[in-house]
């Protein structure tokens, strides 16, 4: 019975000052929210990084050549395109070779000219990739050996040249002073951190080695690994090809080095966990600041409601009930932020994997303890007012003024 008349009072006393105790939750609805929406969009870029692993048909380790330094730049080799015919013979890993030359030539259009990223590739560049083509085709096998100049172009290239680049499917170029005809457009990938598909042209290798940049030195070498090797053992098959090739003997140091892309998918994911945690952290200070507020507000309501404690207590009420009546309004206060800080912060959740295309979990376990956080933190911030409440004498709280 006094628990039920407890809520009742202090649900009427939040009601008779709704303005003053809604600017007194603020701190928690924002840490709330915080801790919510930061969980909920960690987990789901989590998720959508593991499924792209999982979605992989295999692993992609790239080969670089060393950069040298101080006196070990006298030792320094380029990749060259027999280095990945060589490991394309070797037949101990059922592995998938790209080769890749990469520089920037100017590309007109009539009257347009811009700078951009050329790559010449085999036809396997593609589907190692994971591209796929929006319209037209990509080169193949033939266009290669033959040297002929056909290019494919990234979506956002022909809004630079001032047309479209489905527009440009067909038409002639002038590619570094070579005439290149465009065969096919690219599906938008958008940028990958360093360098932008949508802005490059794709050439045939040998293209780019005999007709663009003259040179047969490759900027580096992606290796498609089946699942069914792990990255040690690739990397492993790698160094004994190119360490033949390069005829490095026994002690010497590589001039070459290998990059496992997985390394910075987990980084990544080690990232995203350390910048929830951070925003979880500052979302639980929010609280604890929130938790001040509510304490300093309930000092404020005692202050001013201490005529109606001294008239409770002069009819009877216990100190156990004026305890008992304002810690409860406490933690109402810091449940009722709380459960508004979980909808804000699952509507922000929400926005983000739309904008994102994720998957929308609600994360339970963040909602539950949030909620349960806010109200320990009332619990905790209203004790000290409800004490003082109980312990006015009700003489001395009748003549209040």
């Amino acid at each position: 019975m006094i628990l039920q008349e407890s809520v009742s009072t202090a649900v009427d006393a939040i009601r008779a000052n709704l303005l003053r105790s809604l600017l007194t939750t603020i701190a928690i609805v924002i840490g709330t929210a915080s801790v919510i929406a930061m969980v909920g969009i960690g987990s789901s870029a989590q998720r959508a990084i593991d499924d792209s692993i999982t979605n992989l048909s295999a692993r992609t380790l790239s080969v670089y050549p060393s950069r040298g330094r101080g006196s070990q730049k006298v030792n320094a080799s380029p990749l060259v395109i027999k280095d990945a015919d060589a490991l394309i013979k070797d037949k101990e890993i059922n592995w998938r070779v790209s080769p890749e030359i990469r520089g920037s030539k100017s590309l007109k259009y009539g009257n347009e000219s811009i700078s951009i990223s050329v790559i010449g590739a085999r036809d396997n560049y593609l589907s190692i990739q994971g591209y796929e083509i929006e319209q037209g085709n990509f080169f193949v096998e033939r266009d290669d050996l033959a040297r002929k100049r056909v290019a494919v172009i990234g979506s956002s290239v022909g809004s630079e040249l001032k047309t479209s680049s489905r527009a440009l499917v067909g038409k002639s170029v002038d590619l570094g002073g070579v005439t290149f005809k465009i065969i096919g457009v690219i599906k938008s990938e958008g940028s990958s951190g360093w360098s932008n598909p949508d802005e490059q042209i794709y050439i045939p290798l040998f293209t780019a080695s005999d007709r663009v940049f003259g040179r047969d030195r490759v900027d580096s070498i992606r290796v498609e690994v089946p699942n069914t090797y792990s990255p040690e053992e690739a990397m492993i098959s790698i160094e004994r090809v190119l360490r033949r090739e390069h005829d490095i003997g026994p002690g010497e140091e590589n001039n070459f080095r290998i990059n496992d892309w997985s390394q910075f998918t987990d980084l990544q994911k080690q990232a995203t966990a350390i910048f929830s945690s951070l925003i979880i952290g500052i979302a639980g200070i929010s609280l604890l600041v929130g938790g001040i507020g509510v304490m300093n507000i309930m000092l404020v309501s005692v202050t001013e409601r201490t005529r109606e404690i001294g008239l409770r207590k002069a009819l009877g009420a216990t100190h156990q009930a004026i305890l008992l009546q304002f810690i409860i309004e406490a933690v109402t206060l810091c449940i009722i932020g709380g459960i508004a800080g979980v909808l804000f912060g699952s509507f922000l959740y929400l926005l983000v994997t739309l904008w994102q295309d994720w998957v929308f979990t609600l994360p339970f376990t963040a909602i539950i303890g949030s909620v349960t956080f806010s109200a320990c933190v009332g619990l905790f911030f209203g004790i000290w007012p409800a004490r003082k409440a109980a312990q006015l004498e009700p003489a001395v709280a009748l003549r209040y003024e």
